[in-house]
């Protein structure tokens, strides 16, 4: 890895089919969380490396970050592409309600698609894989509140440069806490996952649902915070990186509440390996649900404790983000 990893970060843009208004092509097949696929037609498609930031902005709102783990580049792909049939060119936008679909900027000419120039060209597509450090968006921050982040003025590009220096005041509203990429993501964790485990994902998400039912036989219904909630917000919790080790194991896992899950995931909250006590952030202090867990017990009998070194492993990593927090 670099030694300038994060120093660079982007803002890539997605549109929904609704919201699309740009015609000439049919979009892109991101999957928001896991890839951003774009082609040489976008600006700036060359600029992006293994290592940067990448914030994904769907429609109005910023979705989460990640880092650039990986990217796939494919010479030579085929791409169909609409024109204007009059001046044949490609900055034209859908109307919804007129009788005639599409206008042209350059010509002023009104079609249908139908009507439209296709044409077959050849490009370099990339598809930018981030899953593994994805971060979803803690709140919700709109795209006219990012405006100061942005290190261009070229509003129309989908890939736009941010900032260095205020990247982390970025991240910080968009996790709900301090941010420090250097604390957060250790050099080691990112080696392992940089270039090569997204498909460790896919499979996590595959056996998700098997896996929260083994815990909930092993456990009841029961989580390890709070003691018996209902099923409905009751979570499997991965104790260690599935990146790192695409498995789903009894002893790597416990129940826990939604919200609970959620903070153990951002490392605000941990389980100290030595006393089996939960430890959390200062930040969650001013809220009573949670200033409550500090010092508490772990509501797990000892004979179904997790695996004491993958308790460790996660305490470690929650330890550099709780202090910072």
């Amino acid at each position: 890895m670099d030694g300038d990893f994060g120093e660079r970060a982007w803002i890539l843009m997605t549109k929904s089919d609704e919201e699309r208004s740009w015609a000439a092509n049919s979009g892109y097949d991101d999957s928001v969380g896991i890839y951003y696929s774009y082609d040489s037609n976008v600006a700036n498609s060359l600029k992006i490396q293994v290592g940067d930031v990448i914030v994904v902005r769907v429609d109005d709102y910023v979705a989460g970050w990640g880092i650039a783990e990986r990217i796939e580049i494919s010479p030579n792909a085929p791409k169909s592409i609409m024109r204007c049939p009059q001046c044949r060119k490609t900055n034209f936008y859908r109307r919804k309600t007129a009788i005639k679909h599409n206008r042209c900027s350059s010509c002023k000419h009104e079609f249908n698609d139908e009507e439209a120039l296709v044409t077959i060209e050849t490009v370099t597509a990339f598809r930018c894989f981030y899953a593994n450090t994805w971060i979803e968006a803690a709140r919700p921050v709109q795209a006219r509140d990012i405006g100061e982040f942005y290190a261009t003025r070229d509003t129309f590009n989908a890939m736009r440069p941010l900032v260095p220096e205020k990247l982390t005041k970025l991240l910080d509203l968009l996790s709900g806490r301090n941010v420090d990429l250097k604390v957060d993501i250790l050099d080691s964790v990112l080696a392992e996952i940089v270039g090569g485990h997204t498909t460790a994902v896919i499979r996590r998400r595959r056996g998700q649902r098997e896996f929260r039912f083994k815990m909930m036989d092993r456990f009841g219904e029961t989580c390890a915070f709070s003691g018996n909630q209902p099923p409905q917000v009751l979570e499997a919790a991965h104790l260690y990186s599935f990146a790192k080790k695409p498995e789903h194991h009894n002893d790597g896992g416990q129940l826990l509440r939604r919200d609970f899950h959620a903070l153990f995931d951002s490392m605000l909250v941990a389980v100290n390996p030595t006393s089996w006590c939960i430890e959390i952030a200062s930040r969650l202090e001013s809220f009573d649900t949670y200033r409550a867990l500090q010092g508490a017990p772990l509501l797990v009998p000892e004979s179904k404790r997790p695996d004491r070194t993958l308790i460790a492993d996660h305490y470690e990593q929650a330890e550099r983000v709780i202090q910072h927090n």
